[in-house]
């Protein structure tokens, strides 16, 4: 069985029954049998954009039991819920919906004798699987191109955070979706999602979570060679130039570092000063991080609600807990809060190389401030990591700016603004940030094959 407990009072919300091995391989068989039967992928791709139009409405109209249900299971405030993750993945249904009936091919020069052409077609039966932090929008972000390009789906939830997406099952069904198209399963990572990537019936696998992780996926996939796209986090630079200005740079530091309990793949979790500014910018966030309100989720007051579970919270406190035992200085937080479901927001100055803390992703509210003298060395710094998903930079100089945009190694730079999303922008990383792009035409693309047809004259 998989209990399913609250964040918030660690108390079981739910418990329910793991599939088996057989589950799962009848999920694969239920999706490859809906795709090679052509019913899905050779439907009208207006008939496919009218399906995803309809599980976009139905999203909306069920806004307030998908947010309450989010928010208890994950933890995370329901106001930022309701505003953002719910109607995120409504909005993306949507976009994609639009792209269903613009699919296509090239006609190619051809030398005589013979025309040639490509043909854009879907790349199969597809496992999606779902972190704990966003699962409702990263469902979205995931079966929406595909569903568009005309594939079919296996999506595995997170064990941690399953209850939006059983229900969004039931809101599929509610759409009109064919049987089979869509299947939807719980379960241990373990178990049900390495039985998943690993049936050679899978043609493509989208995952996001971290890389230790997707090295499991790419090890247990390889006999049969799925296309992979892959999201895994990031120790995101955030820089403060001298010329910045720090009542709009300091409260987005803020939120980036904090913001979703930290627990957010792109936190702002680096924070990279300017050794002229850094003593200030460091005492405003100190003192913001001591009056940040901690608690419940569903109260409208709470800015930070508590870590996913209380395992969680003790793997965090050991990242702070060594980088000070080797000689980092803790300004402000440094261990749990409350009942111990919470930790509180942490800076952590003077972090070396050596230390865990400079180099890992903590995925908690635990910033790092790292000081610098000049664009070069800030560039450098941000650089000096093994991820790549974003990096932002505050600076009303517009030529340091686009100097340090083509510099950073990173999927996403924003520009005196953080953690803007678009669903019209691709998403996706560099090394260990991962591989392939979400959102945006690049997302729909994931889920596409190209077939060169010639044909002699």
């Amino acid at each position: 069985m998989l209990t399913v407990n609250d964040p918030m009072t660690n108390k079981t919300l739910v418990s329910m029954p793991c599939p088996n091995d057989q589950d799962i391989l009848h999920a694969v068989a239920t999706a490859r049998s809906a795709f090679d039967s052509n019913n899905w992928p050779g439907s009208h791709p207006r008939s496919r954009a009218s399906l995803l139009y309809k599980l976009a409405e139905l999203v909306e109209q069920n806004l307030e039991v998908l947010a309450l249900l989010e928010a208890t299971d994950t933890g995370k405030r329901l106001t930022a819920v309701s505003a953002w993750d719910i109607p995120n993945a409504a909005e993306v249904y949507r976009y994609y919906a639009g792209w269903a009936d613009k699919i296509t091919g090239r006609q190619l020069p051809s030398p005589g004798g013979v025309t040639m052409f490509t043909k854009r077609e879907p790349v199969g039966v597809c496992a999606a699987i779902i972190p704990w932090n966003f699962p409702f929008p990263c469902i979205a972000w995931k079966i929406a191109p595909a569903l568009a390009a005309g594939c079919c789906v296996v999506v595995k939830t997170p064990e941690r955070a399953p209850l939006s997406g059983q229900y969004l099952a039931d809101l599929i069904q509610q759409a009109g979706f064919p049987p089979g198209v869509v299947n939807i399963l719980t379960g241990i990572g373990e178990h049900a999602g390495r039985n998943l990537v690993s049936n050679p019936d899978v043609d493509k696998i989208t995952f996001t979570g971290e890389a230790a992780t997707a090295s499991e996926i790419a090890r247990s996939s390889v006999a049969h060679l799925p296309r992979l796209t892959l999201e895994l986090g990031d120790k995101t630079p955030n820089v403060i130039m001298p010329d910045a200005d720090l009542d709009v740079a300091v409260p987005a530091a803020v939120s980036a570092m904090f913001g979703v309990s930290g627990q957010n793949c792109c936190a702002g979790s680096r924070l990279l000063v300017d050794h002229a500014i850094a003593s200030e910018v460091v005492e405003r966030i100190a003192t913001a991080a001591h009056n940040r309100i901690l608690g419940d989720p569903l109260d409208d007051s709470t800015e930070q609600g508590p870590q996913i579970d209380r395992l969680h919270v003790k793997r965090i406190h050991s990242y702070v807990t060594h980088a000070v035992d080797s000689g980092a200085k803790c300004v402000v937080g440094g261990g749990p809060a409350g009942d111990g479901q919470f930790f509180a927001p942490t800076i952590i100055t003077d972090a070396t190389p050596d230390m865990a803390i400079y180099h890992e992703e903590v995925f908690g509210p635990v910033g790092t401030v790292h000081v610098f003298s000049g664009l070069d060395e800030a560039i450098r710094i941000a650089n000096d990591r093994r991820f790549g998903l974003a990096a932002a930079i505050w600076t009303s100089d517009p030529k340091a700016a686009e100097r340090f945009s083509c510099s950073v190694r990173t999927g996403t730079c924003w520009i005196n603004c953080y953690e803007y999303f678009d669903t019209v922008a691709p998403w996706g990383g560099t090394k260990l940030s991962g591989m392939g792009r979400e959102l945006g035409a690049e997302g729909l693309d994931e889920f596409l094959e190209t077939k060169t047809v010639v044909r002699a004259i």
